[in-house]
């Protein structure tokens, strides 16, 4: 009788909390249009000091298979993801989209596999099921293991355990064009590869009928956007662009969550102001080493509120990120100054 009271109990509670459970489990999703969600909870499978790499992974729906883009830093973080989008889309076929070869984005590939092997054809390897341009795929196939490795001395090597490079095989060869290659249901998915915008190659996806981009971490909701390895100019020119083409219903997805249209004109006027500065002082012919100093001691005059506050120790990562952009765009910039 005890047992069976208690299991009474137990089943009780499992129905009292199951709503629970499951709003737990939603808390992880955001949904921007009818088909279209983002899986922002890739830092619970990374320690403290990978946080900086739980960049959101978006997730387009279709009757027929579902569309991935980017799979995360680790394959610990890509199984987390796979797992969830199995558990809320089903067994549908998945297509994993790398938008560029940094590491962060694209070494969550080998963790969506085993998840998503039972939905492969007899014959089909999982490689031809990731799809990146040309230029990523060369550079994730040239540089890891070397970026697994040096994750490992970052995070730890229980962070990085199981994590390999898986190299896509479906390659967009084209400049410009449209995802039903892939899939009919996303034909209105338009893609256009960049050169140096934020690294070699990056992807930038834009679908008019739901007002949506993706545009990566070409912007960035952070006091000090961070050039990367991208040029000063390119970027520029696409911030400036984007701002033009955007209307006001328009939304931004990012590696960093969906983005409004302010994002975008901070981000646009900060490498606007550094350019000119860097500019102004080449032509007065100050060193490199100076000019970093002299910019980075004038950012508490600056009104535009994307500048480094003055209290140094509370934006050490940002002065820091700042001081970098001035570095790269002096380097940029020189060959061209008068």
């Amino acid at each position: 009788m005890f047992l069976k009271s208690r299991s009474s109990l137990f089943a009780f509670l499992l129905i009292l909390f199951s709503p629970l459970a499951n709003a737990q489990g939603d808390t992880c999703w955001q949904q921007h249009r009818a088909t279209v969600y983002e899986w922002t909870c890739a830092g619970q499978s990374l320690p403290p000091e990978g946080q900086e790499f739980a960049l959101s992974i978006v997730v387009v729906d279709s009757p027929k298979a579902i569309l991935v883009i980017d799979s995360g830093a680790t394959a610990a973080v890509g199984e987390s993801a796979a797992a969830a989008i199995r558990s809320k889309f089903g067994t549908k076929p998945v297509w994993i989209l790398n938008t560029q070869p940094k590491p962060e984005h694209v070494l969550g590939n080998v963790g969506f596999r085993a998840q998503f092997a039972g939905t492969l054809r007899e014959g089909e390897s999982f490689a031809g099921r990731l799809v990146a341009g040309k230029r990523t795929a060369d550079l994730m196939q040239a540089r890891c293991p070397t970026c697994i490795e040096n994750f490992s001395e970052r995070m730890g090597s229980n962070a990085v355990k199981g994590t390999e490079s898986l190299v896509p095989q479906r390659i967009l060869r084209t400049k410009a064009g449209h995802l039903g290659l892939l899939n009919g249901d996303w034909t209105p998915w338009k893609y256009r590869l960049y050169k140096d915008l934020e690294t070699e190659e990056a992807l930038v996806l834009r679908n008019q009928e739901l007002k949506l981009w993706w545009v990566g971490s070409a912007v960035q909701n952070r006091d000090i956007p961070d050039l990367y390895d991208g040029d000063v100019v390119e970027r520029i020119n696409f911030l400036g662009r984007l701002k033009t083409r955007m209307s006001a219903d328009d939304t931004i997805l990012t590696s960093f969550g969906a983005l409004g249209r302010d994002w975008v004109a901070r981000n646009l006027n900060y490498f606007v102001r550094v350019q000119q500065e860097v500019l102004y002082g080449l032509e007065e012919g100050v060193s490199e080493v100076e000019l970093i100093g002299q910019i980075s001691a004038q950012i508490g005059e600056f009104q535009n509120p994307v500048y480094v506050q003055t209290d140094l120790k509370a934006n050490a990562k940002a002065l820091e990120t700042h001081q970098l952009n001035v570095q790269r765009i002096f380097r940029q910039t020189e060959p061209f100054a008068f």
